[in-house]
């Protein structure tokens, strides 16, 4: 790896990441990103304000948009603006979810198990944090 920077050394596990899972999800029509979307409304009580959901990701208002417009479109959320405060949007899972997401869930499982194979408990737990602080490290340059 002594060649091999890094910041390069991430951006192919991730091009490599995001490529075999949209391939295992395009039998159910979802990408990955539409596909975390959904994973984190399931674990917060199956609905979110549309902010929430653009500070967990850390992408633009804009981005967030076409997200929530596409997976909306494929059936899997709603998304309606909140009675008590017209400027919140509120994006909700549908019951289509659940005619894939075990499948699915357990595809994802098993693709994060084949990631840390060899890994002892310490190295993904150090991993876990080594990655937690190079998030961090970028986020803090993010706000110069």
């Amino acid at each position: 790896m002594a060649d091999i920077t890094i910041g390069l050394r991430l951006k192919q596990i991730n091009r490599l990441l995001i490529r075999e899972i949209d391939n295992m999800l395009k039998k159910y029509d979802l990408t990955f990103s539409q596909t975390e979307l959904l994973h984190f409304l399931s674990v917060n009580g199956g609905s979110q304000p549309q902010k929430a959901i653009e500070e967990k990701f850390g992408v633009s208002h804009a981005s967030v948009i076409t997200l929530l417009q596409r997976t909306e479109k494929k059936g899997f959320i709603t998304v309606t603006v909140d009675e008590n405060d017209r400027r919140r949007r509120i994006v909700t899972l549908t019951d289509k979810v659940y005619e894939y997401f075990d499948e699915a869930s357990e595809q994802r499982a098993e693709h994060e198990k084949r990631m840390i194979d060899g890994f002892s408990a310490q190295e993904q737990t150090d991993l876990k944090l080594l990655l937690d602080k190079l998030y961090a490290n970028l986020l803090k340059g993010k706000e110069c």
